[in-house]
């Protein structure tokens, strides 16, 4: 039980269960709300996905808003993040697997102090949810709100308090939560570098320029294509690009956007943000990857290269895995919610990837799913958070290599 691939679900599985049973107390809701209800929002909220069955802002009481912005912040940080930081500052010992857990997580700053490294984590989070609530504060009046909607929208969450989401809040409010999210999605170890090599003179780290140009270029290409498929509305279009890759913020209803802009926002769900940071999906690295992969194959080369590097072939193993484990996970799930209601399947799979990506986005069918339905979503988001990270974790475990080779025989392509 001591292993990190172990212990990280467990924790959430915790976390979800606390969650459940204190959202489901009297005086967190104004009108009482079922178990169901409550373990989804407790999952939605621990696996920061922001999918709801009941309107977060009318159906919990201050109370209860409060506990779902504690289980987005537990979540969107990662729980073991924050039980390691506990005992780094209470001065415990902190076992060799708690500490890869949190090394595998920020690989880039590896060869930093543990301690440094949970510092600067937990530093960055504070520093940008607590500026995002003074800016929002301005344009809300509400220390509760402000608050509330800088933790959600820092951790990726989606949640708010309003029931059109920000459909109807000032351009300032939206444009303060579009900058926390995007640096919320760039992943801790990208923050971390730029700001310290920030006008440094030194040249950025592979992870770090693929992270950039993937996050540009699918910010731009998704804006360019809704802004084709809805023939206008170009801030709606720049805005839910962003959204749609693990936000789950709106400007505009997305129950009420095209069959063709919900093809477009499916695929940008199903990659999401970047590693290490509170978003989910398959991460933008992982897409460029598999592009260089492409490449390369293209181009007759035997080895997958960019920018004067070259890539392990562990780490491609490694990308093929993500791909292929998450796009079955997503594939079984559009089947049985079809077979579960039996309605149009386009807003069914929709749901899908966008609880599978930890999105939160919804063409408003979720509070109307069966039972069944609610359940596997919430396996869905689940699986989403916690289940691609433990897969990773179970494929960097040192193993030694084996010495047995067998016979190379070649077999057909395409």
């Amino acid at each position: 039980m001591h292993r990190p691939e172990v212990l990280l679900p467990v924790a959430f599985l915790i976390a979800i269960v606390v969650g459940t049973a204190l959202l489901a107390l009297p005086q967190m809701s104004h009108d009482g709300v079922g178990l169901l209800e409550a373990f989804f929002t407790a999952t939605s909220a621990v696996c920061v996905t922001g999918l709801v069955v009941v309107d977060t802002g009318t159906a919990f009481t201050s109370a209860g808003q409060t506990v779902i912005a504690i289980l987005i912040q537990l979540g969107g940080l990662g729980i073991m993040t924050l039980s390691v930081f506990a005992l780094v500052l209470t001065g415990r010992r902190v076992s060799i697997d708690q500490e890869n857990t949190i090394k595998e997580s920020f690989t880039a700053v590896a060869r930093w102090r543990l301690s440094r490294l949970l510092g600067t984590v937990v530093g960055f989070t504070v520093l940008l949810e607590g500026a995002g609530c003074v800016v929002l504060y301005m344009g809300l009046h509400d220390w509760g709100q402000a608050a509330f909607h800088s933790i959600s929208a820092f951790c990726n969450a989606g949640f708010s308090t309003f029931a059109t989401s920000l459909r109807e809040q000032s351009t300032g409010t939206v444009a303060v939560i579009l900058v926390l999210f995007v640096l919320g999605g760039l992943g801790f170890t990208t923050l971390v570098e730029l700001v310290h090599k920030r006008g440094s003179g030194q040249r950025f780290s592979l992870h770090a320029r693929l992270v950039f140009l993937t996050t540009f270029l699918l910010w731009v290409g998704g804006t360019l294509l809704l802004w084709a498929a809805e023939r206008g509305g170009l801030g709606d279009a720049f805005f839910m690009s962003a959204s749609a890759r693990t936000a789950g913020f709106e400007t505009t209803s997305v129950g009420g956007l095209s069959g063709a802009s919900l093809l477009i926002l499916i695929p940008l769900m199903f990659i999401g943000a970047s590693p290490g940071s509170t978003g989910g999906g398959i991460k933008t690295t992982t897409l460029a990857l598999a592009v260089l992969v492409v490449r390369g194959a293209l181009g007759g080369r035997d080895r997958v290269t960019t920018r004067g590097r070259e890539i392990p072939n562990d780490l491609v193993r490694r990308m093929f895995a993500v791909i292929v484990c998450s796009m079955l996970v997503v594939f079984a799930a559009i089947f049985l919610l079809q077979v579960f209601e039996g309605t149009d399947l386009l807003p069914l799979a929709f749901e899908a990837v966008s609880a599978f990506a930890t999105v939160g986005l919804s063409t408003g069918v979720t509070p109307d799913l069966t039972a069944p339905s609610k359940i596997l979503l919430c396996a869905l988001m689940f699986i989403g958070r916690v289940g691609s990270l433990s897969i990773f974790l179970l494929l960097v475990r040192d193993r030694s290599a084996s010495r047995v080779r067998y016979p190379e025989e070649r077999i057909l392509i395409g």
